[in-house]
């Protein structure tokens, strides 16, 4: 009766398996108008952190339904203090994103403590990984949010 009963268990979990969505990042669209991000480095480390964050919520393969990535906007306010003749400025930055995963689109928003200039310096700096870069930090953010939106 136990084989039985462990038998039917592999059986219902194949099937489940079988039954996953399975996934591919397709493409990482610059929708900005800052060619810094459309370089081969960016859109490679922008594909990489998707395909990270997907791969926990669902499988990945190689002809799996299409995910779009968009880079919509980089927004760097500043936001000051006046204390007496003192004046503290605090600059981050805000990346917009958009994922389009089965022709429905979900926004995410991603915010990071950078100036935006030392943010491109970063990506034009090619001994610092771009993972490890605090742009891509406010990327990872902005993807998180828009995945966290997926049923």
């Amino acid at each position: 009766m136990k084989k039985i009963i462990i038998l039917i268990g592999i059986i219902l979990m194949s099937i489940n398996l079988q039954a996953q969505d399975c996934y591919t990042v397709k493409s990482v669209e610059n929708k900005t108008e800052n060619p810094d991000l459309s370089s081969k480095r960016f859109t490679f480390g922008v594909k990489q952190i998707t395909e990270e964050l997907v791969s926990q919520k669902y499988s990945l393969c190689e002809d799996g339904a299409p995910i779009t990535v968009e880079i919509v906007s980089i927004e760097a306010p500043s936001i000051g203090i006046n204390i007496g003749p003192f004046m503290i400025k605090k600059k981050i930055t805000i990346v917009k994103t958009k994922m389009i995963i089965d022709s429905v689109v979900y926004e995410g928003e991603g915010e990071a403590k950078l100036s935006v200039k030392a943010g491109f310096a970063e990506l034009r700096d090619e001994n610092l990984p771009f993972e490890k870069s605090v742009f891509a930090s406010a990327v990872k953010k902005s993807l998180e949010n828009a995945i966290s939106k997926v049923e």
